[in-house]
């Protein structure tokens, strides 16, 4: 696959043109820090990707001498050279490692989009990159909570198609948590709309993770 290829194939995150509401929305998700406590308990020590890294938040959370973490994002906008993490530019459909280079990988929030073919030309690359018995996890939203009642279409995954391509599944019951009723109403105006954040009167809204975890055979 060409370089012009791959650039097609980016679905552009809004973090890089909508730097306030990024931050927002990365301060006040999770702000108990579950989903990055799960992570931590389920990653090796070793070489380990981070799969559409964004800006490196999470990454540095779980990086560690012991435990290096590879930073692969697509958008050059997210990408921030000031936070010490080793980045690479590129997708996971045509991730530019060698086969069995780390010993586990992860991705939050990065696979949206459950059936279409890109995802799983995407799962392939991570078994193919990730060592025999290595661990692929995925962080994704389960649904069924107070924040995705604020959408008007099906924000969840399909946790069907994961667990028919060999995923278990672990729910993290958590929330979002503002510091205002203000900055709650431009996050959710920004994401669902302006009725949305008309009629939301609290600060801390429950949400529902759902972290999805398989293993590499042995080849």
């Amino acid at each position: 696959m060409n370089s012009s290829d791959s650039q097609d194939r980016i679905i552009r995150f809004y973090g890089a043109s909508h730097p306030a509401m990024f931050e927002i929305e990365r301060r006040c998700m999770d702000r108990d820090g579950l989903v990055i406590r799960h992570l931590d308990r389920e990653l090796p020590q070793g070489l380990v990707l981070d799969v559409g890294a964004g800006n490196g938040f999470t990454a540095v959370r779980l990086c560690s001498p012991s435990r290096p973490i590879v930073a692969l994002e697509p958008d050059s906008g997210m990408i921030d050279p000031g936070t010490p993490l080793l980045w690479i530019r590129g997708i996971a459909q045509n991730a530019p490692f060698r086969e069995s280079t780390f010993h586990a990988a992860y991705a939050t929030w990065a696979f949206f989009f459950d059936g279409l073919p890109d995802i799983d030309e995407g799962l392939a690359e991570l078994r193919r990159i990730v060592k025999n018995n290595g661990k692929i996890i995925i962080v994704d939203n389960a649904g069924d909570d107070g924040f995705s009642s604020l959408a008007t279409r099906n924000t969840a995954s399909n946790r069907g198609w994961w667990r028919d391509r060999g995923f278990d599944e672990t729910l993290i019951h958590t929330s979002f948590r503002f510091d205002s009723l203000d900055e709650a109403t431009k996050l959710i105006g920004f994401y669902f709309g302006d009725e949305a954040a008309a009629g939301n009167t609290k600060t801390e809204i429950e949400y529902r993770v759902v972290a999805y975890s398989t293993t590499v055979p042995k080849r």
